[in-house]
Order: structure tokens, then C-alpha cells, then sequence
């Protein structure tokens, strides 16, 4: 992502949090961003393609952060769980998304509407992922209906807490009684056999909300750029993680292990300099590629 465009969808987001979003126009955002009617238009074509890349770039992050987080653990800990279910909430408070999905609740816009759409199947679909990861290959037949549940438990909880107190449960506290609740269902699935949201419904919502694979070409030439903007001021081990993550994804068959290992370290190597924001875009690109190659891997397996 460019600097412009940053910039864009970082005024954008102060103005949907100051005005609101309906109140937001797109000459407001051009003028926080300071810049031209036709740059803006030459990264968005509305303001809710504003709203839609926060959305995202969001999203992203999330993704990264709990990959960052399940780094040399046991898959079935269910602590690393609990800490993954968790970000969530930390990271829409940090930056303040209730506040914003309280402003374009009612949206009718069908763009905005299959975003979250497709934001909320990729939600499932992990966490159903990771459910069986916990309590065994056993109740992979059980695992979409347990993931919706569990999430909408989740977001019903922390909206009723916010109506009656502002000191809200910590995150940890309501994952925790939701996946207790879990349990419970899943005692009751398996007993029951009973199954609304089979592998089938889930197969067919996968794919309405594929998302574009992020390809080796593309993070080789994010990497390209990014390294040759390099110069000796900057931190030499931020330049030698840059260039060490090029040099082997510049490999026939990458090391993966290799890639986890080193990607937290280049991108807290550039906290606080002015390649922040562009290291932290190209570890979530790498954190993601990294995991459609583990889905690929467990492509075929049962109820998949």
C-alpha cells in the first residue's frame, strides 16, 4: 500500500470516529488527507471503499497477530485459544471499531453488507478449524455449528455488558465462559447427532467469500521495493531480516519454519521508524501466505 493511500484511510478513519460516518463527506476525507480530488479517486471510488480497506486492514491484522501468538505451541492448548478469541476484541478496541459498526448499523450498502459477509465466514471457518485442533478430529462434524454459536455468544455478550457498565469483562473472561458453553454443545451434538450447519452449507459459503490468494510474486515484489528503500541509517538488523525473508522466499521450496521464526523479529525491528507501517503491511501479506499454504497442505481433509 502506498503512502497516499495510507494516509487516505488513515484520515478516513478519524473522521468516521469524530462525525460519524454518514456525516463524513468525501470532500471531509480529502481535506484531513490533504490531497487531491483525483488521488483519492485513484484509490477509492466512495467513501465506503474507505471504510471497507479499514475493514480489511483490520481483519489482516488479526489474522497475523493470532498467527504470531500460536508460534511454537501445542495446537490443542487451549490457552493459545483463549489468547487467539481474545484479540479480537482487543484489537477492534484499539482501534475503536464498536464505535464505527455502530455508526453504519442499518447500512444497506450491498459492497459494505458482503464484506462483512465474507469477514464473518473466514471467521468461522477458523475458529471451527481450531476447535477441532482442541477437541480432536472426532467432532470436525460438529465444528462449524459449535464456531457459529461460539461467535455469536461472544457478541452478544459484550454488547450486553456494554449496555449495563463501562467497565466492560475482559476479553479472556468471556471467551472463557463461551467456550465452557462449547463444551456443553458439543456433549449435546454428539449424543443427539443433530447438526444444522453441516460441511455441506459451510462448503457453499466458502466459496461464495473466496478470498484473492496472496502470491509469492506479490510479497517478492513487496519485499523488492520495500529493501531497496533501504540505507545504511537505517537499523542493520531490520535490513538484514528484510533481506533474509527475500532471499528465501527467492527459494524453489521456502522454509516456513524459518519464515514464522524471523517474521516477528523484522517487523518489530522497524517499531517506531518510518518503515513501520509498510514492515507491519508486508508481515501480515507473509503471515497470510504462509497460511494458505498450511490450508492447502490439510486441503483434503474430512469435512473440509
Amino acid at each position: 500500500m502506498n503512502k497516499r493511500k495510507r494516509q487516505i484511510i488513515h484520515a478516513a478513519r478519524q473522521l468516521f470516529l469524530e462525525k460519524g460516518f454518514n456525516d463524513t463527506s468525501i470532500i471531509d476525507i480529502i481535506s484531513s488527507a490533504n490531497v487531491s480530488k483525483g488521488t483519492f479517486y485513484n484509490h477509492f471510488s466512495s467513501k465506503t471503499q474507505c471504510l471497507i480497506a479499514i475493514l480489511d486492514e483490520t481483519r489482516e491484522e488479526i489474522i497475523s497477530t493470532r498467527l504470531e501468538v500460536a508460534l511454537n505451541t501445542n495446537p490443542n492448548d487451549i490457552n493459545v485459544l483463549l489468547k487467539q478469541m481474545a484479540l479480537i476484541a482487543y484489537v477492534h478496541r484499539k482501534r475503536n471499531l464498536m464505535q464505527i459498526f455502530e455508526a453504519v448499523s442499518g447500512n444497506k450498502d450491498q459492497e459494505l453488507k458482503q464484506v462483512l459477509e465474507k469477514h464473518l465466514i473466514h471467521e468461522i471457518e477458523w475458529l471451527a478449524s481450531r476447535l477441532v485442533d482442541i477437541y480432536g478430529e472426532n467432532i470436525r462434524k460438529f465444528s462449524y455449528e459449535c464456531a457459529v454459536q461460539a461467535i455469536a455468544m461472544m457478541q452478544n455478550s459484550f454488547r450486553v455488558i456494554a449496555m449495563v457498565t463501562k467497565q466492560l469483562a475482559t476479553p479472556e473472561d468471556v471467551v472463557k465462559n463461551v467456550l465452557n458453553h462449547v463444551e456443553g454443545i458439543l456433549v449435546h451434538l454428539q449424543k443427539t447427532n443433530s447438526v444444522l450447519i453441516t460441511s455441506d452449507i459451510f462448503q457453499a459459503l466458502h466459496q461464495k467469500a473466496e478470498e484473492t490468494q496472496i502470491t509469492k510474486s506479490t510479497l517478492l515484489q513487496q519485499l523488492h521495493g520495500f529493501t531497496e528503500k533501504l540505507t545504511p541509517d537505517d537499523m542493520e538488523s531490520g535490513v538484514e531480516y528484510a533481506k533474509y525473508l527475500l532471499n528465501e522466499l527467492q527459494t524453489e521450496e521456502e522454509k516456513t519454519y524459518i519464515l514464522e521464526a524471523v517474521l516477528p523479529a523484522f517487523k518489530n525491528a522497524f517499531k517506531d521508524t518510518s518503515h513501520e507501517a509498510e514492515a507491519n503491511e508486508i508481515s501480515i501479506s507473509l503471515w497470510r501466505y504462509l497460511q494458505i499454504k498450511n490450508e492447502e497442505k490439510n486441503y483434503n481433509a474430512p469435512y473440509r
